[in-house]
């Protein structure tokens, strides 16, 4: 298991980076964040999506996590009430480089968002008696 200074060493949700230009800052999307011996697994609580409209990107130190919903026009109904809808949403991540980037895997399944962050593996050092000749 990896020595940890700190919970989350290897990844950090930072709120300043998580607001989309133009969307409601007041939209917050529930995250859970867990840590095993051999990965991180992320979950949103995003109900009601589908799940093409979600975009992954990992690149340059930084996970983004992004919906934008494909808009529905029905023009044989017109909206009376609306109390729920699918917020656009972006969601970033800082990473180490001890995250193994290109084994990255996401899953969407009754309504949450998972994402697995497998960590790499320690290399052991060699130990080697070198004799003199």
């Amino acid at each position: 298991m990896h020595n940890r200074t700190t919970q989350h060493s290897y990844i950090n949700h930072d709120p300043f980076l998580n607001t989309l230009k133009g969307m409601s800052r007041n939209f917050s999307v529930p995250v859970n964040i867990y840590e095993s011996s051999n990965a991180f697994e992320i979950e949103l609580m995003v109900p009601g999506r589908n799940k093409q409209d979600f975009q992954l990107k990992a690149d340059k130190g930084l996970l983004t996590i992004e919906y934008q919903p494909t808009p529905v026009e029905n023009e044989k109904k017109k909206i009376v009430q609306q109390d729920f809808t699918a917020h656009a949403f972006k969601k970033v991540f800082s990473l180490t480089d001890d995250i193994q980037t290109d084994t990255i895997q996401a899953t969407y399944q009754d309504g949450i968002l998972k994402v697995v962050l497998p960590i790499k593996a320690e290399k052991t050092p060699i130990t080697k008696t070198i004799a003199v000749q």
